[in-house]
């Protein structure tokens, strides 16, 4: 059974029970879902920016209430740096944060669901990615 840890729309998708989403979870045979706290803050800074919608929080916050949050720590810096100077050293590229969720991912030996192309096309040795 393997772990996975959702990137920001993963988990945002996985939120609002998007069928597609909850098959893909259903269908994997999940050991445990989880997500780094790189994704917390963008769900946080998402759910913010709405402050006209307050079920929007409520929903994250109870959507964060059953979900375990990986810190981030030195060891997903050191793999961010790596991972990131990498890519810049063969042309590619992606956003920060997608790259920090990837390193952290790599780092804790899960899975990572993902549908960014460009996270995919960084092709991070020993990183498994999925979409659901």
């Amino acid at each position: 059974m393997a772990e996975f840890l959702l990137d920001t729309e993963a988990a945002s998708r996985l939120m609002r029970a998007e069928r597609r989403a909850v098959t893909g979870l259903r269908r994997s045979g999940a050991k445990s879902v989880s997500i780094s706290s790189i994704t917390m803050a963008e769900l946080l800074y998402g759910a913010r920016l709405q402050e006209d919608n307050p079920s929007l929080m409520a929903a994250l916050r109870a959507f964060l209430a059953r979900i375990f949050v990986h810190p981030w720590d030195e060891e997903a810096a050191e793999a961010h740096a790596r991972i990131r100077v990498g890519a810049k050293r063969r042309g590619r590229s992606a956003g920060a944060f997608d790259i920090m969720i990837a390193a952290h991912a790599e780092v804790l030996g899960m899975t990572l669901v993902t549908s960014d192309m460009a996270v995919k096309n960084l092709n991070i040795d020993g990183l498994k990615i999925v979409s659901w």
